[in-house]
């Protein structure tokens, strides 16, 4: 009974098999149905596994249903796996491909919202999203004002990031002025879920060449381009206060100091390319010397002005710790070093 004739028998010859499966996390009361159906002769058996142990066919959460598995109430702790069929008559046994038992979820953003943003009539702009936690990927769209009023192209002058879900604004108008919000959603195999954030508003200007601001470096690049941007400093580490501006079209550097002096570099891409362009920040200021642990030596030869100290013909009296400033109207800045005579 258990000899597999030649010529009558056949082995399993999979017909279906299971597919990947996201889920809803928060939805306790459906079923995940993952199918497997195999030509055989005699008919095939069908057992299941996860993760590489046998899946409990027979407990109240799992039927099978001919070679299919029904998982009734699916929970992320218990159920989230690796799925594979097997069918089994007396000519042989097959392994299905692997599926993939994935729990998707889209948390709320947060309660509070994020700073208001100023723009400037003719200049560039962009809101960050800030996309919550969330599984699979996510699709992203941006409100103006009230649901279900979105963010159209407008002849290239908006671009919707959907990589970041940010909104770039590429020549704002006065008209722009807004309350914006980032909707969020993520598509499972058996529902969507959508949230959006809370208000961002965007103030837009007149006359952006009178406006007094932080210093920035600013580029350009056409309306029609749909390009993300990002800045980082050539010579060192791109300032964490650049903050947003980072990933905008101007890169902003408040209560600049010596050390944000170099150059920049901001790079533009997207799927068809990149291309970059740089500029240098120099700091201008005066600088002076002085001896922290005592006086200045004033030997002849000796040099206090400028970037460099010099000190001719060292001795022991000279060791010491050295202090340099950097001052300027905007302000000041120090730097130590210690001398050591061997």
């Amino acid at each position: 009974g258990d000899v597999c004739i030649t010529g009558h028998d056949s082995g399993p010859v999979f017909e279906e098999q299971p597919s990947s499966v996201v889920y809803p996390e928060e939805l306790s009361k459906g079923t995940v149905t993952l199918n497997c159906q195999a030509r055989a002769s005699p008919a095939a058996m069908y057992r299941w596994r996860v993760n590489g142990t046998n899946v409990p066919v027979g407990d109240p959460q799992y039927t099978l249903v001919a070679g299919n598995l029904v998982i009734s109430g699916p929970l992320y702790g218990r159920d989230g796996g690796s799925y594979q069929c097997l069918a089994i008559n007396r000519c042989g046994t097959i392994l299905s491909r692997v599926a993939n038992l994935k729990f998707g979820y889209l948390h709320d953003f947060p309660g509070e919202g994020q700073s208001p943003q100023t723009a400037y009539e003719g200049a560039g702009a962009f809101l960050a999203c800030q996309a919550p936690a969330h599984y699979p990927a996510l699709s992203y769209r941006w409100i103006v004002n009230e649901f279900p009023s979105f963010v159209k192209p407008d002849g290239g002058r908006w671009f919707v990031s959907q990589v970041t879900g940010n909104l770039y604004l590429a020549k704002a108008e006065l008209n722009d002025t807004a309350s914006y919000f980032c909707f969020t959603t993520v598509n499972m195999d058996i529902s969507t879920k959508s949230t959006f954030s809370k208000a961002n508003q965007l103030t837009v200007q007149p006359h952006a060449n009178a406006r007094k601001s932080a210093p920035a470096i600013k580029v350009r690049f056409p309306a029609e381009t749909y390009a993300l941007l990002r800045w980082r400093k050539v010579d060192g580490l791109l300032p964490s206060k650049s903050g947003a501006s980072a990933e905008g079209p101007i890169l902003t550097l408040p209560e600049m100091t010596f050390h944000d002096e170099g150059m920049y570099e901001c790079e533009a891409y997207n799927s068809e390319g990149r291309d970059t362009h740089q500029g240098r920040i120099t700091v201008q200021g005066r600088l002076r010397w002085r001896k922290v642990d005592g006086l200045l030596p004033s030997k002849s030869g000796a040099s206090a002005e400028g970037p460099i100290l010099t000190l001719p013909e060292m001795t022991f009296h000279d060791e010491g710790m050295y202090e340099c400033e950097a001052y300027n109207s905007e302000g000041r800045d120090t730097h130590q070093g210690r001398i050591t005579v061997q």
